[in-house]
């Protein structure tokens, strides 16, 4: 099934699109080697906030097993907020 000239030229403007914009995926298209795009090669640096949440929520956990006032509900607060962070950087990329 052949295209027609308009999806022809939708298709040439992908093409130059794509180049334009990620060199290095087209570049991998253009010679059948796959490459992610740009999305998929960004890497997210959220391994502080993670760890930070992660002592956070071991902070909180410590003064709840200590009785401390309010301790029950920082554990809660920790372990919402360890949570978000750990999921953050697991996020689609395409977000």
């Amino acid at each position: 099934m052949a295209l027609g000239p308009d999806e022809e030229n939708r298709l040439a403007e992908l093409a130059e699109r794509t180049r334009a914009e990620d060199p290095h995926f087209a570049l991998g298209l253009g010679a059948g080697e796959p490459r992610p795009p740009a999305e998929y090669r960004k890497r997210r640096r959220s391994g502080l906030r993670i760890a930070l949440s992660l002592v956070g929520f071991a902070l909180a956990v410590f003064l709840f097993a200590t009785g401390a006032p309010g301790g029950g509900f920082l554990a809660a607060l920790g372990a919402v907020l360890a949570l978000a962070a750990v999921g953050d950087g697991f996020a689609d990329p395409s977000d």
